[in-house]
């Protein structure tokens, strides 16, 4: 079975496209869902893909380093309208030390941006990968609440 981690910058949409994509909210603990963020390590699986929901906030940094450790894909989420943020470029740095092969960037919440903006982060996000020497697996646009 194929693992594939999150990652990405805390609020980008990280656990509603895991749900999305699975029908299981990763987000298991009352304080996860009292504080609208991911605090701890989520699991959902379909029947050839697990994934592991880590959290993008900073105080909880090393239990993201414990989500990507030794995963075979990460799906690196940013979110179309924010952009790249603090924990975009360090979770990227992280994923980049811990010598993850295969990173696939999500650009979520499409719904929310216009054509231009996702073009200008699409650019952003080849060059950010570029500049460490890196190439993303893929470029994904979506949203979590439209489908597509």
């Amino acid at each position: 079975m194929t693992v594939i981690a999150t990652a990405g910058h805390v609020d980008h949409g990280k656990s509603s496209l895991i749900q999305a994509l699975t029908g299981t909210d990763p987000d298991r603990l009352a304080e996860e869902k009292r504080r609208g963020m991911t605090i701890d390590l989520g699991f959902a699986h379909t029947d050839t893909l697990s994934f592991i929901d880590v959290p993008g906030h900073i105080d909880f940094l090393n239990t993201m380093v414990a989500g990507v450790h030794g995963v075979d894909i990460a799906l690196l989420v940013i979110d179309a309208v924010e952009g790249w943020k603090p924990q975009t470029v360090e979770h990227l740095d992280i994923l980049m030390l811990m010598q993850v092969q295969h990173i696939v960037v999500a650009l979520t919440k499409s719904d929310a941006s216009t054509h231009d903006a996702i073009e200008s982060l699409i650019a952003r996000t080849s060059s950010e990968f570029s500049a460490r020497g890196l190439t993303p697996s893929s470029i994904i646009v979506t949203s979590a609440h439209t489908g597509v």
